[in-house]
């Protein structure tokens, strides 16, 4: 198996993580840490290109910025936000889970 710093994933492919992503920044209220910690993963989802283990790592501060958001933070989305951010938390958790299973 090649070693997944080298590896290349294309940003298009993380669609689901992006969207996710957008909808904790328009839904959740987060302090200035977890801000910033959202301004750089999406920031990071805007080059064409990036290492798998980043994408791993983007995946994993999807999950801890849904946790921060709240533990009713699913429940009060729209019915088209939470299905955005259930698809995105099901690739962060494929990224993260199956490729630790490699």
């Amino acid at each position: 198996m090649p070693d997944p710093y080298f590896v290349q994933v294309s940003t298009a492919e993380l669609t689901d993580l992006q969207r996710a992503l957008g909808v904790v920044d328009q839904h959740a209220e987060l302090d200035h840490r977890y801000r910033r910690m959202l301004t750089d993963s999406q920031r990071t989802l805007a080059a064409d290109e990036i290492r798998l283990t980043q994408a791993r790592g983007l995946a994993k501060r999807l999950l801890v910025l849904v946790k921060a958001a709240g533990p009713d933070f699913r429940s009060t989305l729209p019915e088209a936000a939470r299905a955005a951010l259930d698809t995105g938390s099901a690739q962060a958790n494929a990224l993260i889970y199956d490729a630790e299973r490699d």
